[in-house]
Parts: C-alpha cells; structure tokens; sequence
C-alpha cells in the first residue's frame, strides 16, 4: 500500500480535519465510553509483552470496538517479520516490553498510523524520523506533579539526612544522632537543570520553603523575575548546593553532567535526578558520595534492568527509587487493582475512531526536549 503524506497529527484516517463527519451515532456507547463506529473495524495490536496488557478484560474491551491482533509474542519474530506485522495494523499499544520501531516504516508505513504508547519516553521506541514522517505519537503526557514531588520528596528525604536518621534510631542508642543537624532549604541555592513543565513545577513547589533558585535552561522562556538564569551548566554547578534534573535526553545533554561539574559543589551538596540515568556521569557520582562528599537521590539510572549493579547501589549516601518515585497514581499498601486500560488510552482510542483531535500528542518538533 502506497504511504499517503501525512494531514497533521489529528488527521488519524486521512481525513482533513475541516471535512471529518459527525458520528451519527455518538452519544451510543460500548465499553468504556467508545462510540459505536458504523464502519469497517479498525485493526489494532497490542505490540507489548507486558503482563497487564495480556489481561483478558483489557483483551475483552478493546476487541468490541477493533480488530484486536496479539503481538505480545513480537520477542521472537526476526526484522522482516516484525515490519510485517506492524504494517498491516493501524494501530498499536505499546508499553514498557515493547520493540523498537524499524527505520524502514519510515519508506512505507503501510496501513499503520498511530502509535499509542501507554507510559512516557518514546524515544526508545520511535524516531524522531517517523515522526516527521507523519506517524501519530500520544503518550501518558506530562506527569508534571508525580514527577516534581518525586524530585522534592528525594531532596527533602537527603537535606534532612531521613534514611540515616532512620537506621541509626531503629539500631538502639547511638551517640551520633546527637552529632547529626539536618539542613534546611530556607537561603539555600537550589539549582534546576531544565526548566520545562516538570522544572517550573519544581520550582512552584520549592518557593514556600525560601531558597534561592537558579535555572539553566537554553529554552526557557517566561522566566520568573526571582528565578536566577545561569548561562551556563558550570555556573548551575558553581553556585549552587543542590541540583535537581529535569531536562530532556538529547545529544547536548547526554553525559552533560561530568566528574568537573558534580566536583564543582560543596562538601554536602545533593544531586536529584528524575529525568534520565544518561545525563549524569553515574560512576563519578558514586564515587564521590561513597566519599562523603555528595548525597544523592536517584530515581533514574543507565541501566535500568540492573539496579542491584549500579554503583550507586553501594552507597548508603544515594537514596534509590526503581523509576518509580514519579508515579502520578498510586494505591494503598497491600492492594493490588485489576489492570484496565488507562482513562489517556480509552479517550485517545475513541478520539481517534472519530477522527477528533487527540491529548498527549508527541510531536517532531518536541521530540528532542521530552526525556
């Protein structure tokens, strides 16, 4: 099948958007709120082999609205196959067991449109190529609050020595408690790498507890008028006490954090790093809080399936989150929800049925600052 340029991220059938007709039938539901479509079933994949996708109710939902391919298996295909398969649906939902897309979709799409990823990075997935090339991209969007609380609660549990305090007391008497005075961010220089919507959160968040904030951020625009701009990194790293990164993984930050530059904040400084592990360099910061020299809370790492086998792990001074500390819905202690198709999936799905504009759309020109 001949690849048609592409109408824009919204024009999901190929439809230009001015000439897209009502659902005549809207208002009718099935499942979760996704109008019955009088037309020919969409062809879907699920290209996952996450265990939550495999759920039968999920399977059940989306097989009364679309032709529902399993690719779950996509592990043991060669290339060609894997090429294969995805061109001939028009949609498909990926998750964190997910191949990455092959280059040569990028000649010829095929039938595939649209890339329905259910968590945040697709850059691991996708190029910014496709994307040019006028494949749709959504993702879970900006979880902007998760991620911001994630990065205070890992600099507060470090500023005020938490984990420390902690094992000490729960060891019985010791004398070096007394010898401990956790900090306070109040006067405290605190600089943002990064200054997007998860760095202006921060920065919302850090205001009540009076510190002094710096940013570098080659982007930003709007800066507050009491929010320091440092023109370069070094000078974020030079006159500030603790860093928390929020900027996006692309070929001017990768390994922009250097031994220099951790090397360059004071005995006690902090790092906090929420957006990407292949930022920093990950063994000069070990080594320096395995010296005492630095503390650090970490919630993203180089190699993210080995976290036992960062060096990090060997220091008590670095606090270890698994990825997990940004999560934007949790649950109690000990309960375990059924999966279901998270609410971004289901309205994206319907939106995109309809040929209506869909939420959280990743697009070329903001590929290269997303994590």
């Amino acid at each position: 099948m001949e690849q048609t340029a592409s109408q824009g991220p919204y024009s999901s059938r190929g439809t230009p958007a001015d000439k897209r007709q009502t659902n005549r039938h809207e208002g009718l539901h099935l499942g979760q709120g996704w109008p019955i479509n009088p037309g020919s079933m969409i062809k879907l994949a699920i290209l996952a082999a996450d265990a939550w996708l495999r759920d039968a109710d999920i399977r059940l939902q989306l097989s009364r609205d679309f032709e529902l391919h399993d690719f779950s298996d996509w592990q043991s295909w060669d290339a060609p196959t894997l090429l294969k398969r995805i061109r001939s649906v028009e949609i498909a939902i990926t998750s964190r067991a997910s191949p990455r897309l092959p280059e040569e979709l990028a000649e010829n799409f095929g039938h595939f449109r649209y890339l329905c990823h259910a968590h945040g990075s697709i850059r691991h997935l996708a190029s910014k190529r496709l994307l040019e090339k006028g494949l749709i991209v959504t993702n879970w969007g900006e979880f902007i609050a998760g991620v911001a609380e994630g990065a205070m609660a890992l600099l507060l549990c470090q500023l005020k020595q938490l984990v420390t305090l902690d094992r000490w007391t729960k060891g019985g008497p010791d004398e070096r408690i007394y010898q401990m005075f956790p900090c306070t961010l109040e006067g405290r220089d605190v600089g943002l790498y990064g200054f997007g919507p998860i760095g202006r959160h921060m920065a919302r968040m850090l205001e009540p507890f009076g510190p002094k904030i710096a940013i570098y951020d080659p982007y930003a625009k709007n800066v507050p008028a009491h929010i320091r701009v440092c023109p370069t990194l070094r000078e974020l790293f030079a006159t500030c006490q603790i860093i928390s990164i929020h900027c996006g993984l692309n070929d001017s930050t990768r390994d922009s954090v250097t031994r220099e530059l951790l090397e360059l904040l004071p005995q006690g400084g902090i790092v906090i790093n929420t957006a990407r592990g292949h930022i920093v360099d990950e063994q000069a910061l070990a080594e320096l809080v395995g010296k005492g020299r630095l503390l650090a809370g970490i919630d993203v790492i180089r190699s993210e399936r080995n976290w036992a086998g960062s060096p990090l792990a060997r220091h008590s001074g670095a606090v270890l989150t698994h990825h997990r500390v940004g999560s934007g819905k949790g649950y109690p202690p000990g309960h375990r929800p059924k999966p279901q198709l998270p609410e971004f999936i289901v309205k994206n799905l319907a939106a995109y049925r309809q040929g209506k504009p869909l939420i959280n759309v990743v697009t070329a020109e903001e590929y290269d600052l997303k994590t």
